[in-house]
């Protein structure tokens, strides 16, 4: 996604038919904080925003506002008004100026995943969240066009209610929503990502190890010896690293050193040449999850006391205590939240996605608060993100005032 898609403003007026806010994005650090008192809106702006860019128009049938503009750097505006017609509300999508045809019905439920529309009486089968309205269902689309202009932004959205989460199985031909604890999910979620990384890795240490011979025949030794070592020791220092995270066994050690290039013969220093170059290549292939996977660990475990956080090939996350392995749903709330934020942002968020977290204070200590923001930091000039965090707690603001827009009841 282009940086000229990402978002500058958001405007919305009438909001609970009392509210005015103006949002300024912060460009520069990419961090804009909503703060104000309950019942100002800030969940509300994250969900329209959120409801807009997954194109679930309806859901702007049961939000009292009366326009609600988003502004991209690139000039681009989008704006819906609603307005209210015969006590009937009509929502109405503008993308530069241009009406954006929506495909409105109102429905009545039928039966389980069945809706009839009221005006000419078809059966509409849905499996996609439909929003209630004065006892009525509403589905309100918009076609392929409108979606392309109205423009792709990803959207991960970490609400408040993040410690559970509903979960589709397969029950005899439907599907059954179940209710999960997040970090149970995630630790499938990692274990999997493992599974699939290490199968990448053996995968390329095959090919590797089958074109050897043929290669070391061809190679010419390319690194001088003072190179040579240098390189070495940082493909010791990062399979170290790999097996301090639980990434590579520990009997991946290796009995060789730095100082045994210099006693090499010229016949084996082209071996050893190619074998650091191979096995670059290899690490190379979990460089990615292996620093996300570090990341994580060095902010949860800077913060849990008597316990630790580890990666297991066949768990995906544990923590350990004094007492061995302790189930990851009885840690405490503030340790889950912190669990399932982090995680969110290391592992599920991708370059250029809008990430927005409502209250990451809940159920954190003071001192957890405090360290949120500068942590966030870390992330996402990393990862190269924007997020938009809604909040009332002085302390998650604390000394970054300047990433602040104030909700106020003025508006």
């Amino acid at each position: 996604m282009a940086d000229s898609a990402r978002i500058k403003s958001v405007t919305v007026t009438g909001l609970f038919h009392q509210y005015d806010h103006h949002i300024e994005f912060n460009q520069e650090e990419r961090i804009t904080i909503l703060h104000g008192i309950n019942g100002v809106g800030k969940t509300t702006l994250l969900r329209m925003i959120n409801s807009l860019f997954k194109f679930r128009i309806a859901e702007f049938y049961g939000i009292p506002f009366g326009v609600f503009i988003v502004e991209k750097l690139n000039g681009d505006s989008i704006k819906i008004e609603k307005l209210t017609q015969k006590d009937s509300p009509l929502v109405t999508l503008f993308i530069n100026g241009e009406k954006i045809g929506t495909r409105t019905s109102w429905l009545k439920k039928y039966r389980e995943g069945e809706f009839r529309d009221i005006n000419d009486v078809r059966t509409i089968i849905s499996d996609e969240p439909v929003d209630m309205h004065n006892g009525f269902a509403i589905s309100a689309r918009i076609d392929g066009d409108a979606k392309a202009k109205l423009g792709y932004l990803p959207i991960q959205f970490i609400e408040a209610s993040r410690l559970l989460c509903t979960k589709k199985q397969n029950s005899i031909g439907r599907n059954k929503e179940i209710i999960t604890h997040t970090v149970k999910l995630y630790a499938a979620e990692l274990q999997h990502a493992i599974k699939s990384v290490m199968a990448d890795y053996a995968k390329k240490t095959q090919e590797l190890e089958q074109t050897f011979p043929f290669r070391l025949l061809k190679t010419t030794v390319q690194y001088s010896d003072e190179q040579l070592k240098a390189h070495f020791n940082t493909l010791q220092d990062t399979r170290q690293k790999l097996r301090a995270i639980g990434l590579l066994p520990t009997s991946d050690a290796g009995n060789l050193d730095a100082a045994s290039i210099d006693s090499l013969e010229a016949q084996h220093r082209a071996v050893m040449d190619l074998y650091v170059k191979d096995s670059e290549e290899k690490l190379e292939v979990l460089a990615p999850l292996s620093q996300k996977i570090q990341l994580l660990l060095d902010i949860i475990n800077s913060k849990f006391q008597g316990k630790e956080l580890r990666i297991d090939e066949q768990q995906g996350l544990v923590v350990v205590g004094k007492e061995g392995e302790i189930d990851l749903t009885l840690l405490s709330s503030g340790e889950q939240h912190e669990l399932v934020m982090f995680y969110d942002l290391i592992f599920k968020v991708e370059p250029d996605t809008l990430v927005m977290i409502d209250e990451p204070e809940l159920s954190l200590h003071i001192s957890w608060q405090h360290k949120f923001i500068d942590e966030l930091k870390k992330i996402v000039e990393q990862a190269k993100f924007d997020v938009l965090i809604a909040t009332h707690s002085p302390t998650i603001v604390g000394q970054n005032s300047h990433l602040m827009v104030g909700l106020d009841v003025n508006g």
